[in-house]
């Protein structure tokens, strides 16, 4: 049994793709660079925003500051209100509070604009707490994971993240607890990374999470 269940933002809680597109289409454009629409946004979409920037855009390291600035700025604006849950997520929210595991979340994401988003989709209360994106732009994935265990009060054994990418999957091995993938969201469609990351199990609909995460719980005695 796991005590502490974390959730990955973007493609496993919400569909954002609508305005994280336009972010990157607005930001993008701001900077007088060419945006590569659906193609692009599938590569960048869970990434961390500066990587994105520097990484696939090859921009400096001052451009894609600036760049981030005008994603944030659009996101703020509109983005934040282009995202919808997915159906049958509170299902697995209530099921896994009434199992008694601490739920949180550790998102890239900006955190003002990740609790702003729950609160708006009903979900917030659900959350003992949310790790997002500092200030700075600095933090990883595996970074948020360990703010999320620190205040559960729970170790490596006792955790798990819900994600649904590659870049969850890596940071969840780096900071050393389970992992499980779900497959409707952005990433997780290649048979090829279950085998890459391991990956014991896979929820295929967000009903599904809470049951999942039981049977991996149940794996580990």
């Amino acid at each position: 049994m796991y005590q502490c269940v974390l959730f990955d933002m973007d493609g496993t809680i919400v569909n954002s793709y609508e305005g994280i597109f336009h972010a990157y289409q607005w930001s993008l454009g701001k900077m007088g660079k060419e945006f590569g629409g659906d193609p692009f946004v599938q590569k960048a979409i869970g990434a961390p925003l500066l990587w994105v920037f520097e990484t696939l855009c090859g921009m400096s390291p001052s451009e894609a500051e600036q760049a981030v600035g005008y994603y944030r700025k659009y996101y703020a604006r509109r983005g934040k209100q282009e995202a919808h849950a997915y159906g049958g997520l509170e299902q697995s929210l209530r099921k896994l509070r009434k199992a008694g595991c601490f739920l949180g979340v550790a998102t890239l994401k900006k955190e003002e604009f990740a609790k702003e988003i729950l609160e708006e989709i009903k979900l917030l209360s659900f959350f003992d707490f949310v790790c997002g994106m500092d200030a700075n732009d600095r933090l990883t994935k595996a970074d948020l994971i360990l703010r999320c265990m620190q205040k559960a009060g729970a170790g490596r054994s006792e955790t798990i993240l819900v994600g649904d990418s590659e870049f969850d999957a890596a940071g969840a091995r780096e900071a050393g607890v389970d992992f499980l993938a779900v497959t409707y969201g952005f990433g997780f469609r290649d048979p090829e990374a279950f085998q890459k990351w391991k990956v014991a199990k896979t929820a295929d609909r967000a009903e599904e999470i809470a049951d999942r995460v039981f049977e991996m719980g149940e794996m580990k005695r």
